[in-house]
């Protein structure tokens, strides 16, 4: 009997979720925005940009002006870093989001598409088409949105006259389709590798709910997520209130329960907990740590670039961040010897733990030699299993042999 109505209600579920996801997955090619909508976009950061980061823009915004059918006029107005305000501020364009006609000149990829497309759907531009490389969940301003990732790559040369890729991520907003994330390397042979990324930091968005072809509004990934919550509190809570009751100690259920949920936070940012990584990106590891650090999960960076800027990209406390340096600035606290970086971790660790970026691997190896900065990554591998905590090590690769590319790897996950 037990058997039969849980059968019974999983395929109730079953249905349930199809019945919501149909009309999700839909692909139709409209605008998912109105007119009063817009993106402030910020969070720049660089690697090696040819004159600093003066000409980036401290802050854009991209606010839709108007919506006719499949066409969304925008406006764009921003400053630069040194308060200047940006090129073409104040510039207004159009994007047919079915055709890819546009006046939009400063990239073959618009700031806007469709809403509501997914992985593999096709993205028409003006002189290109694309496809949707993978749809997934990420976290911005502290709200988890459904997301659509095109990646870009365009063969070129450098100003030297190197052979180039200019390898580009843009990620969109799928209720809305407007252009949430950017992250572009300039990969140049006989040349440093360059990189500027930024990001949201404030919008109206989020709140969207789009049209469907018929006027019906679709209904969004968040209402899906919270059904699918629904649905396992009504089918599996009941059963697991019966399991609690008939424990001695109702306490290691909820130990067990609330384990499961730290599991799936961190896994919604692309890492596992007790797990330590290496990677060749200190973007993707820091995007990780601000994902992390925005669900509520323990920081600590320890960073060879400005602590000021870490800090205020990620909203982390000042304490978090540490210079690993032997001169303090800016009133950040500096570090310069494994040591203490080994003491300041397992303190860390010992105070609940969470995520800690260890940047800076190439210094360390120049100063203490491959063997000693390797044998502590061994012993702190296995603090952080114990601790359920993930480590993060960004490095650039082409600064390693192959011995030591290769004894990193037999330690530490590749990102």
């Amino acid at each position: 009997m037990v058997g039969s109505k849980s059968k019974i209600a999983a395929a109730l579920a079953f249905f349930l979720l199809l019945a919501l996801v149909f009309p999700v997955f839909a692909v139709d090619y409209k605008p998912g925005v109105s007119a009063g909508k817009y993106v402030k976009n910020g969070n720049f950061f660089g690697v090696n940009l040819s004159g600093g980061n003066k000409t980036a823009f401290k802050w854009m915004i991209i606010e839709v002006i108007a919506v006719s059918g499949t066409e969304v006029t925008l406006q764009t107005t921003g400053e630069t870093m040194d308060g200047s305000p940006m090129a073409n501020n104040g510039e207004i364009t159009y994007h047919n989001v079915e055709t890819g006609a546009t006046n939009y000149t400063h990239s073959d990829i618009q700031v806007i598409m469709a809403a509501n497309l997914n992985q593999g759907d096709i993205v028409p531009l003006a002189h290109k088409t694309l496809t949707v490389t993978r749809t997934e969940m990420r976290v911005y301003n502290g709200t988890t949105r459904v997301v659509n990732i095109l990646v870009d790559e365009i063969p070129t040369k450098s100003q030297q006259g190197n052979e180039e890729t200019i390898r580009t991520t843009y990620v969109y907003d799928r209720d809305s389709g407007m252009l949430l994330e950017t992250e572009t390397w300039f990969i140049i042979a006989n040349e440093s590798d360059k990189m500027m990324h930024w990001s949201v930091v404030d919008t109206n968005i989020f709140n969207i709910q789009a049209p469907t072809a018929t006027g019906a509004p679709v209904v969004q990934a968040e209402y899906i997520y919270a059904a699918v919550i629904v649905i396992v509190v009504a089918v599996v809570m009941p059963s697991l209130t019966v399991i609690v009751r008939k424990r001695k100690h109702p306490e290691g259920e909820t130990k067990i329960l609330e384990n499961k949920v730290m599991e799936l936070t961190y896994n919604l940012s692309g890492v596992n907990r007790g797990e330590s990584y290496l990677s060749n990106s200190l973007p993707q590891c820091l995007k990780i740590v601000c994902d992390l650090h925005s669900r509520g999960v323990n920081s600590l960076c320890i960073v060879r670039e400005d602590p000021e800027i870490i800090v205020n990209n990620c909203g982390l406390k000042p304490e978090e961040v540490i210079l690993l340096s032997s001169k303090p600035i800016k009133g950040f606290k500096a570090v310069d010897s494994l040591q203490e970086i080994a003491i300041i971790i397992m303190k860390f660790l010992k105070a609940n733990g969470g995520v800690v970026l260890l940047d800076g691997l190439s210094y360390l190896i120049s100063r203490f030699d491959f063997n000693s900065v390797y044998m502590c990554l061994q012993e702190k591998k296995i603090e952080f299993m114990e601790a359920g905590a993930v480590l993060l090590v960004p490095v650039n690769m082409e600064t390693l042999d192959n011995r030591e590319k290769g004894l990193l790897l037999s330690e530490l996950k590749l990102l």
